[in-house]
């Protein structure tokens, strides 16, 4: 995995696969036990890993293998 197109899409399936796991904890707490505390706790959980994402995606189009598909490099 050492091109930057494997190294990025793995960087980004972390965060998302623990998005995809505490929005369902979070569900599934609020469905069984009402707990408001635990649901805020997992949902903080999920707002840091969007952060993450959105963290990721910024740094994005500054790799080569954007800009080397046809995509243009914003202007600053």
């Amino acid at each position: 995995m050492d091109d930057p197109k494997s190294q990025f899409i793995h960087s980004m399936r972390n965060p998302l696969n623990t998005i995809s796991v505490n929005a369902e904890l979070g569900r599934l707490t609020l469905e069984r036990t009402g707990d408001i505390r635990k649901a805020i706790s997992i949902f903080e959980t999920i707002l840091l890993e969007c952060r993450q994402c959105s963290h990721l995606l910024d740094g994005l189009l500054h790799t080569r293998f954007i800009r080397d598909e046809g995509i243009p490099e914003e202007k600053e």
